[in-house]
């Protein structure tokens, strides 16, 4: 039996019943739901710097500027000072007169009231305050030199090239600068200036001679304004006359002195008469 068929068929077949064949259950379709739009991609903005960055820089910023503040105003040592031109002043006396608080900040320092300060000292006659890289305060001073001595009322006074009195003594032993002679002032103090009246043809003078001419001479004498003469420390007398011009006859008493030394000749006097000079020897 090639094709069975159940019992129910045989019957079904023998009455002429034939049962359809049976329907395939349809087929549903199912539908593909539609996709969703897609969604617009957002542009990135660009990141923004991390809070923890900017934390880090204005702790920095906040570091520099506490150090900054302490090299100003903290006594911390920084740089040092550079004392140059002087023979008189230390960097101790620098540092007493400038009010400057120790230890040394030269950034503390201001220049313009530490050369202020010194300029007031009667030694110093100019004085100089710059900065150098990185941390030097450099102090240019200038001396006060004695040119001259002169008798006051209650001694001697040493005065510059300016007339100032910078220094006073009771009495003179050795004298290294040629002393003004014929004038006696009154009571001078340190500071006080003698320049502006009789003493004038003498400092004019004295200025105008050499370093070595300074050394020949000792005394000028001013007690006859139309007779002013000065000596030598091994006694020649040079007439001046009334010292029209000092400055001409400073020059011409100085190389007359000379070459009367180095001729080894024995005079009487030398007239520095810029119209004819005159030397008088000894008979």
């Amino acid at each position: 039996m090639d094709n069975f068929k159940s019992f129910n068929d045989f019957l079904k077949e023998q009455h002429g019943q034939v049962s359809p064949p049976a329907e395939e259950p349809p087929i549903q379709k199912t539908e593909t739901p539609p996709a969703p739009p897609e969604k617009k991609k957002l542009r990135e903005s660009p990141r923004r710097p991390r809070l923890k960055g900017k934390a880090y820089a204005a702790g920095g910023l906040g570091v520099l500027a506490v150090i900054g503040l302490s090299l100003f105003f903290l006594p911390i040592p920084l740089g040092y000072i550079d004392l140059q031109g002087t023979e008189v002043l230390t960097t101790d006396d620098v540092i007493f007169e400038g009010q400057i608080r120790q230890p040394v900040n030269v950034l503390q320092v201001s220049s313009s009231n530490l050369e202020e300060r010194l300029s007031k000292d009667i030694r110093v006659a100019s004085v100089s305050v710059s900065r150098r890289f990185p941390f030097v305060l450099e102090v240019n001073v200038t001396d006060r030199i004695p040119l001259a001595i002169v008798q006051d009322e209650f001694g001697y006074v040493f005065l510059d090239k300016d007339g100032v009195v910078m220094d006073s003594a009771q009495s003179i032993k050795k004298v290294n600068v040629p002393l003004i002679t014929g004038k006696r002032l009154g009571n001078m103090l340190l500071g006080d200036s003698a320049a502006g009246g009789e003493l004038d043809p003498a400092l004019d003078f004295l200025n105008h001679l050499s370093p070595e001419g300074l050394r020949v001479f000792s005394e000028i004498n001013i007690g006859n304004p139309d007779d002013i003469k000065a000596y030598t420390r091994d006694g020649i007398t040079v007439k001046l006359g009334s010292g029209t011009d000092m400055a001409g006859q400073a020059r011409l008493a100085e190389n007359m002195v000379g070459d009367v030394k180095a001729r080894g000749l024995s005079v009487e006097y030398l007239d520095a008469n810029l119209a004819s000079p005159f030397i008088k020897l000894k008979k």
